[in-house]
């Protein structure tokens, strides 16, 4: 006889049948069958209930498996309409208009945003439910559509970001406009000749701001009895304020040497600035000032100084400061300035220049000083005017290296013929 499976084995044994090799009575076989058949209905209905947890799971599956395609579609449409809006706010910002009318900015984006507004509510379904809650009667958002309003709340944050950063955007290129047509008005207050040479007199200079408008400036005119006039100043700090007094100080001496023409001296041009300067700065900007005047035909230089570094003269290698006292244009109503006048001589080099270039830091905070400066241009003293110039701006560049300017810097070089 094959061998039976133990769990019919032990089901027979449980209705008294031990010995198998003769058949059972008709009362026992009635129980064996009624349990095979109860054992059988047992093992269809837990197959039926099998079937029908597998259908369901199924179900539930596919159901998950399209709600996630549904959000990954929805995610996906957000990312566009992200772009979208970037695309939307950067063709507000970009939107040309004609050259006689200012951008306006403010209509411009107001209507870029409505259009991002609109594609979002169009595109998260939720154009009946009001911003800050839900409709009266509705039934409680899902998680799912809780999560859907943080996503529209977060993208109309968005927009309103890029509203700001267009307002800033337009404001900056308005200031950046004013400082190139303020910096452009600043280079005509200084010579725009490279080099300027007169019979007796070479010069050569360097003009170099520490932002887009500055506080140095210098200036050379022809006087009517022969003379020159060289005038050289420096406004605290820099920027548009700076220029601006600049700008009153290049107006004034342009009026003193038209007005009092022949008579004008050194000392008597600082006077009339400082009242200019006084008038404009409110002494909240002061400058310092160093006006000369060289007579060619006494071979002469007058000095006037009104706290500006003092010039240095090289003669035979010997270097030396011209020196003349005086306070700052601007700190007071009035103010009083002595000249001095030095002999000069062919072939002496002159040197005029703001602290810019004395007061220049290289990445360590240490200075390029008077002293490096005064050896500098003891050492190129003999070269022509522009060469020196040209030495003397490599040389405070190599000290500075990537560090930028902190100051403007100005710097003149003269030779006597």
């Amino acid at each position: 006889m094959a061998e039976i499976d133990p769990l019919l084995a032990r089901q027979l044994r449980r209705l008294g049948l031990e010995d198998l090799s003769e058949p059972p009575d008709r009362e026992t076989w009635h129980k064996v069958v009624a349990r095979i058949s109860e054992h059988y209905r047992h093992v269809a209905d837990d197959r039926s209930l099998l079937t029908r947890s597998l259908d369901l799971s199924t179900n539930e599956m596919g159901a998950l498996h399209r709600k996630l395609l549904a959000e990954r579609d929805r995610l996906r449409s957000v990312v566009v309409a992200i772009g979208d809006a970037l695309t939307i706010f950067h063709d507000a910002a970009s939107s040309q208009v004609e050259p006689a009318r200012p951008l306006d900015v403010d209509s411009t984006i107001s209507m870029a945003k409505r259009r991002f507004a609109a594609k979002l509510g169009n595109l998260l379904s939720l154009s009946g439910a009001a911003p800050g809650g839900e409709a009266p009667g509705a039934p409680p958002a899902s998680d799912a559509d809780e999560a859907i309003h943080e996503v529209r709340v977060q993208l109309v944050a968005l927009g309103d970001r890029l509203v700001q950063l267009l307002h800033d955007t337009a404001e900056r290129a308005s200031l950046k406009k004013q400082l190139e047509v303020a910096r452009a008005v600043q280079q005509m207050l200084v010579p725009s000749d490279d080099v300027i040479e007169r019979p007796s007199l070479r010069l050569a200079s360097h003009f170099q701001p520490a932002a887009e408008c500055g506080g140095d400036w210098w200036t050379f005119h022809d006087l009517p009895d022969g003379k020159l006039l060289t005038v050289i100043g420096d406004v605290t700090g820099h920027g548009i304020s700076s220029a601006i007094i600049t700008g009153a100080a290049k107006a004034a001496c342009d009026v003193a040497r038209t007005f009092v023409r022949e008579e004008l001296g050194a000392a008597q041009l600082l006077r009339l600035m400082n009242c200019s300067i006084f008038e404009a700065g409110k002494q909240k900007f002061l400058m310092t000032c160093a006006a000369c005047i060289f007579d060619p035909g006494a071979r002469t230089l007058t000095l006037a100084n009104a706290g500006h570094p003092f010039p240095y003269l090289v003669r035979n290698n010997t270097v030396r400061q011209l020196t003349a006292h005086g306070s700052p244009l601007g700190a007071a109503s009035s103010a009083e300035y002595a000249s001095s006048t030095v002999q000069l001589e062919g072939g002496d080099a002159l040197l005029w220049f703001t602290d810019g270039v004395t007061e220049c830091e290289n990445a360590s905070s240490e200075q390029f000083t008077e002293k490096r400066l005064r050896a500098l241009f003891q050492s190129v003293a003999t070269y022509a005017p522009e060469e020196a110039r040209d030495a003397i701006v490599a040389a405070v560049s190599r000290f500075r290296g990537e560090r930028s300017l902190d100051d403007d810097m100005t710097l003149v070089v003269a030779r006597v013929l």
